[in-house]
């Protein structure tokens, strides 16, 4: 990639060249926004000159800015044969937006992401640069943010203003790509997901979105798990100041992220969890998702909420969309629905282990190690036309893909074998076995 570049484009922010992959135009490294640390984000409204969108994007500072990761497990998965740009910083502010035309008005999918709050890129392996979704007529916009003490630093919740910014820069500019501002999905996984249900959950998205995907992270989080009051998080960041050893604002970044990293390590399991999630600060998020669910404030547009049999939590994941469901159809809210991937992925032993789904959803399989076969592809493809028809209706292409609902808690089973549903007996059994027998990576 960079070799084939494209004409210059005209956006509402300036000019634009990005790269002809044949069957689809990547623009990478798009700024939709810029800030001073540990401020909100400011909109990008204009550049100067031709942007040159053929380059690498901007990842927020991660452990592997700083630190060798090694043979870690999910950076052999999305990075050992595709390592991050290397190019790091305090406000990695770019998006990546995949398009089949810069005419036209197609739907757009909006993708944030996942990796504990902690780590993750823009342009990972599976999503970063997967050509998939135009062949479907989709634009794909992948949207960078803040991470970890850059991104959470005071309760400031700046990762879920970095991703609003990036939505509002997409309602402005998309249709200069070919996309339909007024058809957006959100999507997102892991700690994307959360971040969707955080959003979903706030008045911030109202009248911007159209429907909302949630993949191993949907649903209402247990109370033991839930954010903490921003008050309650005061403490710990007090912590990471003095670790620091001078004002967080100007502090080298290194030494800023190894005294939240330190830090962090000394909290108990569960608050340490918490303090690395979003907190309720008033205004993003004025209470758990729990209460907000509860009582009507969830917003109203189609979700699918998917889950893998050897989920981080399994069954915490998996009660968590039941549940949303379950409200959802209670209150009348517009449907939701699940899905199971069952798929057990060749080349090691660890079977649909948590954000293995990626590889499907996204269908950028060569840029694996992994020796997918004609299986896995088909069912990637299943997959793919399913979220691509829920983008354009807010329905599944599969008519069988049945909604949660009093009278039918079933998942769409995503194996690579069967074509229908799964029963809610099913999806509880497997997810016991995971816990007591077939656990996925750490």
């Amino acid at each position: 990639m960079g070799d084939n570049k494209t004409e210059i484009y005209n956006t509402g922010c300036g000019k634009i060249r990005g790269e002809d992959l044949g069957e689809a135009l990547l623009f990478r490294g798009v700024p939709y926004a810029d800030t001073a640390r540990f401020e909100k984000p400011i909109l990008t409204k204009k550049w100067e000159g031709v942007l040159e969108a053929t380059g690498h994007e901007t990842d927020c500072w991660q452990l592997s800015a700083f630190c060798d990761e090694g043979d870690s497990f999910y950076y052999k998965e999305f990075r050992g044969k595709n390592p991050p740009t290397g190019v790091f910083g305090d406000g990695p502010m770019t998006l990546n937006v995949i398009t089949p035309a810069m005419t036209g008005k197609r739907p757009v999918l909006m993708f944030i992401h996942g990796g504990s709050f902690e780590t993750g890129t823009v342009g990972e392996a599976p999503y970063g640069t997967t050509v998939e979704y135009a062949k479907r007529d989709v634009v794909l916009v992948s949207v960078g943010y803040r991470l970890n003490v850059f991104g959470l630093y005071g309760g400031t919740n700046n990762l879920l203003y970095d991703q609003i910014c990036a939505l509002d820069w997409i309602r402005e500019n998309i249709s200069a790509f070919g996309g339909d501002p007024d058809n957006i999905t959100i999507m997102g996984q892991s700690a994307g997901a959360m971040s969707v249900m955080d959003l979903l959950c706030s008045d911030k998205l109202k009248g911007k979105v159209t429907h909302a995907i949630m993949m191993s992270g949907a649903g209402v989080v247990p109370k033991v798990a839930a954010p903490l009051k921003k008050s309650e998080v005061m403490p710990f960041w007090q912590e990471v100041r003095e670790a620091a050893g001078g004002d967080p604002a100007t502090v080298d970044a290194k030494k800023l992220w190894m005294a939240w990293r330190d830090v962090k390590k000394k909290q108990k399991p569960i608050y340490g969890l918490r303090i690395t999630q979003p907190c309720i600060d008033g205004d993003i998020l004025r209470d758990t998702q729990g209460a907000i669910v509860k009582g009507g404030g969830l917003l109203d547009v189609p979700i699918m909420a998917g889950i893998t049999s050897q989920d981080m939590m399994p069954m915490f994941i998996h009660s968590m969309a039941l549940k949303l469901g379950l409200v959802c159809d209670k209150q009348g809210h517009k449907p939701v629905y699940g899905y199971l991937f069952d798929r057990e992925l060749p080349g090691n032993s660890y079977k649909a282990f948590h954000a293995s789904d990626l590889w499907y959803m996204f269908g950028n399989h060569e840029r694996s190690w992994r020796p997918f076969d004609e299986t896995d592809r088909k069912l990637s493809a299943v997959m793919m036309d399913n979220v691509a028809a829920f983008c354009r209706s807010g329905k599944p292409a599969d008519k069988s893909w049945l909604a949660i609902s009093k009278s039918q808690r079933g998942f769409r089973h995503f194996d690579g074998i069967s074509e229908g549903m799964c029963s809610d007996g099913y999806c509880k059994k497997k997810m016991i076995h995971t816990m007591l027998r077939d656990p996925g990576p750490a």
